[in-house]
């Protein structure tokens, strides 16, 4: 056992080389995007529905309440499975502005790529998903979290396109494209007053006020009492989550450190684990202190599972290949499953668990098989499109003295704990991080 253990440290503390990436976040957001799938699977279900829209408590060792509130929920948390999205995009985002000085230029061309990266998949989700919904009708009157999606609208299609003031539930997961959506424009001025306020050196008190804060948006009174609440109140519960892991990118070296300290790792497993799914296990549904104290639980939980994604022993299960094709096209698997589950269930016309279990295990091929389709035919294109787009707003730009940038880039690391990443020598550094465009990138 102490050997193994020392292999692990090992195994922490090794040197990233220039073209290394952190493959097992590939393999969480894999893992993330398909409890996501599970949780609208099973939400089809009326007895399901009624817990999570009507905030009905289900009766004590019922199908439902085995799947609610015990610990088998961590297999359909599609809510913090979005929160661990939220996180990881903070930290993956915020990985390149660690190496190298923003200038006008580069920023422009992040806006750029991150727009086509973002945009293009989302539009093709939504045809794919329009085309199924004029297909297989929607119908209201079956009522439940099915009966939420309405016929699709030209309003509907237009404002889940533009993705910045809400979406229908044509395609309904794209609601936290939204918050991915205003991140991204917010990031630059977000990095700034993180490095103005010098939060990165305070994370471990800054954590806490950003939980602090999304929690607040709980709560019905601060909610109505924010302006335009129907999008600031959700802002402000989803903003800081992604702040959570911009600091985890500023102290990442501090955490592999502190990692290898570490000889017996399952309590820390188990107790992120257990906290990610904490609201169902200690408050009933609803809204109010206790659910609120169950959030704060969950986001503890959260953030600790991203750090153990890339620096505990999570890493090598994370890693595995079949985990890293999930991870490689969970934007595309996360974009198109929740039109095909909606469809699938009115076709059958789901009044319990039996038939729909079978109908919903054959699913999960079904969707992937389509997110592979997906990927290959809409994100991946759309990846090499957002690189050109890039590349082009580069060399459209003038570029600024070099001289001048790299003064820029000392300053821009001067107030960093650890420092910047690497150095460079020549005119084109090296990133040991994933490209922004690469598949790292958040399916949200």
């Amino acid at each position: 056992m102490a050997m193994r253990n020392a292999q692990l440290n090992t195994a922490f503390e090794s040197p990233r080389t220039a073209d290394s990436r952190y493959a097992s976040l590939d393999g969480l957001r894999g893992v993330a995007s398909l409890i996501v799938v599970g949780y609208h699977a099973h939400l089809v279900v009326p007895a399901v529905s009624a817990i999570y829209v009507d905030k009905v408590a289900p009766d004590a060792f019922t199908p439902e309440w085995w799947l609610y509130a015990t610990p088998l929920r961590l297999l359909f948390a599609g809510h913090e499975a979005v929160l661990v999205f939220f996180v990881l995009s903070g930290f993956v985002l915020t990985l390149p502005l660690l190496v190298r000085a923003s200038t006008a230029r580069s920023t422009v061309a992040y806006y750029g790529r991150r727009v086509v990266r973002l945009y293009l998949p989302v539009w093709g989700a939504l045809l794919f998903a329009l085309t199924l919904a004029l297909a297989v009708p929607r119908d209201p009157s079956v009522g439940g979290w099915l009966g939420s999606h309405l016929p699709p609208t030209v309003h509907d299609v237009r404002q889940d396109a533009v993705l910045l003031f809400g979406t229908s539930n044509l395609d309904s997961p794209l609601w936290s494209l939204t918050w991915e959506v205003w991140f991204s424009l917010l990031l630059p001025l977000i990095f700034v007053l993180i490095r103005v306020t010098r939060a990165q050196r305070w994370w471990w008190a800054t954590i806490p006020v950003l939980i602090g804060l999304s929690t607040l948006a709980r709560f019905d009174g601060v909610r109505a009492s924010l302006p335009s609440s129907w999008l600031t109140a959700d802002m402000l519960e989803y903003l800081p989550v992604f702040g959570i892991g911009m600091l985890l990118a500023f102290q990442k070296e501090r955490i592999r450190a502190a990692a290898s300290r570490i000889r017996v790792w399952w309590p820390i497993v188990a107790g992120a684990l257990l906290l990610t799914v904490s609201p169902t296990l200690v408050a009933p549904p609803g809204w109010g202190p206790r659910q609120a104290g169950g959030y704060v639980l969950s986001l503890v939980g959260v953030t600790v599972i991203v750090a153990l994604a890339f620096i505990g022993p999570l890493r090598r299960p994370l890693e595995a290949r079949p985990v890293q094709w999930a991870g490689r096209r969970s934007f595309s698997i996360y974009l198109v499953h929740e039109p095909i589950i909606v469809a699938t269930a009115l076709v059958v016309g789901v009044s319990g668990w039996r038939p729909w279990i079978a109908v919903a295990i054959l699913l999960v091929p079904v969707v992937l098989v389509i997110a592979h389709w997906f990927y290959d035919a809409v994100e991946r294109p759309s990846i090499g499109l957002s690189r050109r787009v890039g590349r082009l707003i580069t060399s459209a730009l003038p570029e600024r003295n070099r001289h001048a940038e790299a003064g820029e880039q000392h300053l821009n690391s001067a107030d960093d704990d650890e420092g910047p990443e690497v150095s460079t020598s020549g005119p084109s550094p090296v990133f040991p991080l994933p490209d922004l465009d690469s598949n790292q990138e958040p399916a949200g």
